[in-house]
């Protein structure tokens, strides 16, 4: 199998390039969720959706290359596949350095997703007491199951 190393280094390098962008644009998105700004978020959502598919592109390729050298397809294939030969060897620190900036990534991702599930949990909640359905506290039997307190509740009295 031919070598393209300059192919490589490019796609190391874009790789680079989508996940900065992809870092700032999580977080501009986290600011907004700590504003409980709905503006710019959908615009947000499709720049990271167009970072994410240059990444998974280039993912493909190097499957497809692992697959060809009958290597595992992870990120430790791919450091195996640049340990082997001593023009991809120089790669290597540029491939250990993406995969901890897409670690942070993965990180910053998670937490905004928490952000968004609590938002929506609380918003829930809101609704909820609007509409005077209130979610029945969950209590423990003395056996130790769970049963729902049935009692009514009372929003607000005329």
């Amino acid at each position: 199998m031919s070598l393209d190393i300059n192919a490589l280094r490019q796609m190391i390098a874009q790789d680079h390039i989508s996940i900065a962008q992809l870092k700032q644009l999580l977080i501009q998105e986290r600011a907004l969720l700590e504003q409980r700004k709905q503006e710019g978020l959908q615009e947000i959502i499709e720049q990271k959706a167009t970072a994410v598919d240059l990444l998974n592109n280039n993912a493909k390729l190097r499957q497809q290359i692992l697959n060809t050298l009958g290597l595992p397809t992870n990120a430790d294939g791919w450091d195996t596949f640049l340990q082997r030969n001593t023009a991809t060897l120089p790669l290597r620190d540029d491939w250990k350095n993406l995969v901890i900036e897409f670690e942070d990534c993965r990180e910053m991702n998670d937490v905004n997703g928490k952000m968004i599930a609590r938002s929506q949990q609380t918003l829930n909640h809101l609704l909820n007491l609007l509409r005077g359905k209130v979610p029945a506290p969950s209590l423990y039997t003395a056996q130790g199951t769970q049963t729902q307190y049935t009692s009514s509740y009372t929003v607000a009295k005329a």
